[in-house]
């Protein structure tokens, strides 16, 4: 298993890159939190602007879209991330492609922003167990895509210089990104520790009002608790090239 400092002690700059809003700071909030902490660059990516979010149907999508993104700004700037560090690609929730239109708007922000490690949702996995083994789940298709679509991004779009020409016209250049950190759908090689600052966590998780209820907050707390200890688990991978 890999360390916090094994993994970070080295990067100057995280970006994350999710589908929806929420889906950072259910799976990385804490983690985002201690890299604030530590004087890192964070920058957030949402693919999705979540406005399909809603299994009732009784809001609009314009408007449950200015919701869900005001709610995610608000939650990160919980954690102390400023507002200018998070960006929403806009695309419809359930219309996400892993094609090279995304590809390249990821690509961009890895260029733009030198990225030394990029973190997102495990792209290979459809369905699984969840962690009591008491049944399955399908993982969520956003996921899936946008996942695919970050690990293409890295390699080999934002690293070859032959690849989207365009965005050499704002001064940006081709960056290569070595160190991916994945959602542990698939393998976990590395638990983040956050029960210290659990009730941060939970709180922030409150800015999500047209998402989450009380019994909906502490039921994704205790999905994520381990004898007794709150933990985010990942999957590291560091490239070879």
């Amino acid at each position: 298993m890999y360390s916090y400092s094994q993994v970070f002690t080295d990067k100057k700059t995280a970006l994350f890159v999710t589908a929806h809003p929420d889906d950072v700071l259910v799976f990385f909030g804490g983690l985002i939190h201690q890299l604030i902490k530590d004087k890192k660059n964070v920058y957030v990516v949402v693919t999705t602007n979540g406005a399909r979010g809603s299994r009732e149907n009784d809001i609009s999508e314009v408007e449950l879209a200015k919701q869900r993104l005001a709610e995610e700004r608000a939650a990160l700037q919980s954690l102390g991330l400023p507002e200018d560090n998070v960006f929403c690609l806009g695309y419809l929730d359930g219309e996400v492609e892993s094609n090279m239109k995304l590809i390249g708007e990821i690509a961009k922000y890895l260029r733009k922003y030198k990225v030394d490690i990029v973190c997102t949702h495990e792209p290979s996995q459809i369905y699984l167990q969840n962690y009591d083994k008491s049944g399955f789940f399908v993982q969520h298709r956003d996921h899936r895509k946008v996942g695919e679509a970050v690990i293409d991004a890295v390699y080999p779009f934002s690293r070859d210089k032959s690849f989207f020409p365009e965005h050499y016209v704002d001064g940006i250049v081709q960056h290569s990104v070595y160190d991916i950190l994945l959602t542990d759908e698939k393998d976990c090689n590395f638990n983040f520790d956050l029960t210290a600052n659990l009730e941060l966590k939970k709180q922030a998780m409150r800015s999500y009002k047209s998402q989450f209820s009380e019994e909906t907050i502490e039921s994704i707390i205790q999905a994520f608790t381990f004898e007794g200890k709150q933990l985010e688990k990942f999957n590291y991978i560091k490239l070879l090239w």
